[in-house]
């Protein structure tokens, strides 16, 4: 499989693209790299407890981060869309599990190479403090999501992934159950409470995985 180039194809914490230029920082970088690797829906990419030695580049899919408990239940803790970094945890150890949501195509970077490179380059420290960054800030968000209302949850979520997606209508690309997990709900709650929306006439459910966001400002107000 052909390499991808990392050093022009990162977003910024604002969402832009970040050239980061020279040519020996873009070799040192391609060097790093092993895939991109291909997994199908559920294929586990990495396991809680396995070294953390790579951090993680979505270049095609959906990839999901979690958290199974004795008791079978599960906790899906974030979701990464194409061009999402991911996977500067602290620990030695993967601290979730990192599995393929939906079809996906991931790229591998070592992680102490990159921090190597990182010592070196003030554009790469930068860029991965802005990663980080973001990072803490979804899961904070996503703290707070927890504290509201099943209502609250959905239109917060809703409302991140069309922002996210950049785009009112949402091809959702991860299962109701993995969206249910993510907001600590049933799949009955979640079901009942898009038809809540539908009524409202906030989201249009176009099909059983596509929705329209039909007032952005109002499903944003919920989340107050």
């Amino acid at each position: 499989m052909s390499k991808v180039n990392i050093a022009q194809s990162n977003e910024t914490a604002a969402g832009s693209r970040t050239p980061i230029a020279g040519q020996e920082l873009k070799r040192a970088l391609a060097a790093l790299q092993r895939g991109p690797v291909r997994f199908r829906r559920n294929n586990i990419i990495a396991c809680e407890g396995d070294a953390a030695d790579y951090i993680f580049l979505v270049v095609s899919g959906v990839v999901r981060s979690c958290k199974t408990f004795q008791n079978g239940s599960r906790s899906v803790v974030a979701f990464y869309l194409p061009g999402d970094l991911f996977g500067f945890w602290s620990e030695p150890e993967c601290p979730l599990s990192v599995e393929a949501a939906a079809d996906a195509m991931v790229l591998f970077l070592k992680r102490d190479g990159l921090n190597s490179v990182a010592s070196r380059e003030s554009g790469v420290a930068s860029f991965l403090l802005d990663i980080a960054s973001v990072e803490l800030r979804r899961s904070q968000e996503r703290a707070l999501m927890l504290s509201r209302s099943a209502k609250g949850r959905v239109a917060a979520f809703l409302d991140e992934l069309s922002k996210r997606l950049g785009t009112r209508k949402i091809k959702l690309p991860m299962s109701h159950q993995d969206i249910a997990d993510h907001l600590g709900l049933t799949l009955e709650t979640l079901s009942r409470t898009i038809t809540e929306l539908e009524r409202s006439r906030l989201v249009a459910r176009e099909s059983t995985h596509t929705l329209t966001v039909r007032n952005g400002f109002a499903l944003a107000g919920l989340t107050d």
